[in-house]
């Protein structure tokens, strides 16, 4: 059974070629708490609709994390075919009266012509034509790459956060095994340390004695916190497991949580120096697995 956790971290590029425009399209990602999409164009700005198409193509595979979609013009195969008389006429009829409003004696060149329309505010308004049948193609294929590099990088994670689960499942068993020779070790300490300062004239209870002993062995009781830490684990390992694509990091964050929960309790509750140790290390293996995690979507 392969997990198919997804990574927040992607990479894609998308090319669709419409006449003689080829549009480019490259999506990135990188982790985030919240989801925000940026849409922006290279080439100047994106129309409305084009970009609110986006925004929802992106939400559509995208739940968590901060993604940038950039779209251009590149590599034209027949830059003939952007020699539009009309456009050279509209542009030099342009330049040409705001040539005589600045009384300018030096007739508008195509020289002229050509710079302005390769400049920033040609661009612009080349824009405008821009339509989501055109970008569609581009970005579907940039979507596919996206998706496909963050289900790579969610594979090599899911094998790490696998090792570190495994490991803190071996560190909680043994955590068990030790915490239930606890009130036997605890009970043995306290006889001890009440036999060194008994004397002939007090001689020590049996009954509250052992009412002692009872008492101290409800006190160092993690029976509870085991249980809810094997579940915890248990409810991990089954989101590590999944074989389908699903937005799990939310879900992981919380199981982290409680498991710190649990084991910071034990911690506190357990005055032991084999248990402690333990517990240091549990706390250190978690402390990896949350890193890690937080690149999962």
């Amino acid at each position: 059974m392969s997990a198919c956790l997804l990574s927040m971290t992607g990479f894609g590029r998308g090319i669709a070629a419409t006449g003689a425009r080829r549009l480019m399209v490259e999506i990135r990602s990188l982790n985030s708490r919240g989801s925000d999409v940026k849409v922006r164009g290279r080439d100047g700005d994106i129309p409305a609709a084009v970009e609110t198409e986006i925004v929802r193509a992106v939400r559509a595979q995208v739940v968590r994390g901060t993604v940038s979609v950039t779209i251009w013009e590149e590599g034209i195969e027949a830059p003939e075919a952007l020699i539009d008389p009309s456009v050279i006429r509209q542009a030099h009829a342009i330049l040409e009266t705001l040539r005589r409003e600045l009384g300018l004696a030096q007739p508008v060149d195509l020289a002229t012509v050509a710079a302005f329309l390769a400049g920033p505010a040609a661009r612009r308004v080349r824009r405008d034509d821009l339509t989501w049948d055109a970008v569609r193609p581009a970005m579907e294929q940039a979507l596919q790459e996206h998706q496909a590099m963050r289900a790579r990088e969610g594979a090599v994670l899911s094998a790490d956060l696998r090792q570190r689960l495994d490991r803190l499942q071996g560190l909680a068993a043994k955590i068990a095994q030790a915490a239930a020779g606890l009130p036997t070790r605890a009970a043995r300490k306290l006889e001890e340390r009440l036999a060194t300062v008994a004397t002939s004239t007090a001689v020590l209870d049996p009954g509250r004695l052992a009412q002692e002993v009872a008492l101290l062995a409800e006190k160092l009781d993690v029976s509870e916190e085991l249980v809810r830490l094997r579940t915890h684990l248990d409810h991990l390992g089954d989101l590590f497991a999944a074989t389908a694509p699903e937005a799990v990091g939310r879900k992981i964050d919380f199981l982290v949580q409680e498991l710190g929960r649990e084991i910071n309790t034990i911690g506190s509750k357990v005055q032991d120096a084999p248990i402690a140790a333990l517990v240091v290390a549990s706390k250190a293996e978690l402390e990896k697995l949350r890193e890690q995690a937080q690149n999962i979507e």
